[in-house]
Formats: structure tokens, C-alpha cells, sequence
């Protein structure tokens, strides 16, 4: 008996660091909202950051070391207006940051269908140029060295 109290005991302790440790996930990317709604709920998300960049007002939420989502929403004068895009940066074990994009589009599709492409080339660029600075920083360590 004094074993399953004691694993008892040990699963109290450990369940609840465990939970505490996972972080919460990117925020909902939900296109069937619409544009306006979609923008006025990642605009209202706790500790979003506001900025504007070539054309797109940008909303970026993170926890950090762990992911990053760029929500990004044309202005009226971006060829694919109204469109939004969500970028969501995810650190992985191996320490490089993949990028992966989702998009909605409520206007012109041609110019959608070029901003789509448009994310997933840069996705693909994001994620090598992160994989290719965690392989020069493994490069760069003596073999003697602890790990990171």
C-alpha cells in the first residue's frame, strides 16, 4: 500500500508541472468568419502586436521559444485586398524554426493565388535559412562541448 500512495503522490506532483510546462497554441485561424470579424478577434488577442509592412497591417503573437504567429491582413490599396494571411513559426526539437503559412482570400483570386505562392516560397525560405544557422552553429562547436 505505501507504494500506490507514494505513485499516487508522484502523479499529483508530476500531472500538474507537466501542464504547467505545455504552452498554449497559436491563435484560430478561422476564414468563415470573414475578413472584418477575423481581423477584429486577432487584433483583440492578449498581448498582440500591431504594426504595418508593405501593404498588410500585421498582427504577431508568440510564446516564446516555443511558436510565433505573424496574422497579416492587406490594406485597401494591396492588390489582393481583402486577404488575410497567418504565418506560424514553430521551434522544433532540433532547434530549427519551420514556417507555415494558412490564407483566406475574399477578393480578386488571381491576386490571392499570388500572394499564396508568395507565403509558401517565403515559408520554405524562413525555414532554411533557420535550418541552415542551427547546422553552422552545430558546425561551429567542438565536439568536446556540451550540448546547447
Amino acid at each position: 500500500m505505501p507504494r500506490c500512495r507514494t505513485a499516487v503522490w508522484l502523479a499529483g506532483m508530476i500531472l500538474p508541472a507537466a501542464a504547467a510546462a505545455q504552452t498554449t497554441a497559436p491563435p484560430p485561424f478561422e476564414c468563415d468568419i470573414g475578413f472584418k470579424a477575423l481581423q477584429a478577434s486577432v487584433q483583440a488577442l492578449p498581448g498582440a502586436k500591431l504594426s504595418e509592412d508593405s501593404g498588410f497591417e500585421v498582427v504577431t503573437v508568440e510564446a516564446p521559444d516555443a511558436w510565433k504567429a505573424e496574422l497579416s491582413f492587406t490594406t485597401r490599396w494591396h492588390p489582393a485586398y481583402p486577404a488575410a494571411t497567418m504565418r506560424t513559426f514553430r521551434k522544433q526539437v532540433t532547434g530549427v524554426w519551420t514556417a507555415q503559412s494558412k490564407s483566406c482570400g475574399y477578393g480578386d483570386q488571381g491576386q490571392f493565388a499570388a500572394l499564396v505562392e508568395q507565403m509558401k516560397a517565403g515559408d520554405k525560405a524562413l525555414t532554411d535559412a533557420s535550418r541552415d544557422e542551427v547546422e553552422r552553429a552545430k558546425a561551429s562547436r567542438s565536439p568536446l562541448a556540451p550540448a546547447p
